[in-house]
């Protein structure tokens, strides 16, 4: 038989079960490390996306149209009114496209539009009853378990995990060192990510979460 290929892997040995990996060097039963949380954080993004993509698929919408209705959903929780444009910026998507995603979720009962209260020239967008309900029904029991398991932790268990996350979410949004190499700064996704970036990558993130996220997302 001639030599394995480089790139190959032998039948029934893990990432767990090699010298190295392309991410991070594998410890090798050695105790818990810095390592080992980023690998937890990929498990979990990944995670987050396979059960956002159950939802989406369930509630039978375009990934960004369920991103929209989750962010304009939370920012009612908090009394802060949505207009277009702040959708737009959410998404980080063109004007146009957001003006089909309106009409879309108009057209499915999902959205109503109000004129602004001290702007009759703007709009104010909300989630209608039918919205809050599907998003209820698809993810309630899911925000229930995982307020569960931040509940498990102790008041500083809790304050050096939400420190964490949040310089987490700073360290990936500094921008890269620019290489002379293009190749050099390609990363593989983490598991279940799309990878040439799907419409969350492309329009929302992106969950919550992660969110989109994903650092773990805002609004679940």
């Amino acid at each position: 038989m001639g030599p394995m290929p480089v790139d190959a892997q032998p039948a029934g040995e893990t990432e767990a079960g090699r010298s190295g990996s392309f991410w991070y060097p594998v410890s090798d039963g050695a105790p818990l490390s810095a390592v080992d949380v980023l690998r937890a954080v990929r498990r979990f993004r990944a995670a987050d996306l396979a059960m956002r993509n159950r939802v989406r698929s369930g509630m039978d919408m375009h990934d960004t149209d369920l991103v929209a209705v989750r962010h304009l959903i939370a920012a009612e929780e908090r009394g802060e009114p949505i207009g277009p444009k702040d959708l737009t910026r959410h998404l980080g998507i063109s004007t146009a496209a957001t003006a089909k995603l309106l009409t879309r979720l108009e057209a499915a009962g999902r959205l109503r539009r109000e004129p602004h209260p001290s702007d009759r020239r703007a709009q104010v967008l909300h989630a209608t009853g039918a919205a809050h309900e599907e998003v209820r029904r698809a993810l309630g029991s899911a925000h229930q378990r995982m307020l569960a398991a931040a509940e498990k932790l102790s008041q500083p268990e809790q304050r050096a995990v939400v420190r964490f996350l949040d310089e987490l979410s700073g360290a990936m949004d500094e921008p890269p060192e620019p290489t002379g190499d293009s190749d050099a700064g390609t990363v593989e996704p983490a598991e279940g990510e799309p990878q040439n970036g799907g419409p969350e990558q492309d329009g929302a993130a992106a969950a919550a979460g992660t969110s989109g996220p994903a650092a773990a997302p805002s609004h679940p």
